[in-house]
């Protein structure tokens, strides 16, 4: 998954319009994290995947806890998608 936008955060919608991930890119369009909004790893929702290969940067639980910033995010991605694209 690449993008000619550097630096972007974009965000997966699925065929039905429910949010899947909300997914940043470096200044050299290769993907840097992915925060995960569907399922769940052992128990944790929404959860984060650091690196190009989903997984590469994180601990051996292959997941991370969303941090305040990345939290802030997804609120925010919540609300302009219900606002916004959920009529």
């Amino acid at each position: 998954m690449e993008t000619i936008t550097r630096g972007r955060v974009y965000v997966r919608v699925d065929g039905n319009g429910s949010l899947r991930e909300v997914v940043y890119f470096d200044s050299n369009n290769k993907r840097t994290k992915q925060i995960d909004l569907v399922h769940q790893h052992k128990g944790v929702s929404p959860h984060t995947h650091h690196g190009y290969e989903h997984n590469e940067n994180d601990s051996a639980k292959w997941f991370a806890r969303p941090t305040s910033a990345e939290t802030k995010m997804v609120e925010r991605v919540r609300s302009i998608w219900e606002n916004r694209y959920k009529r």
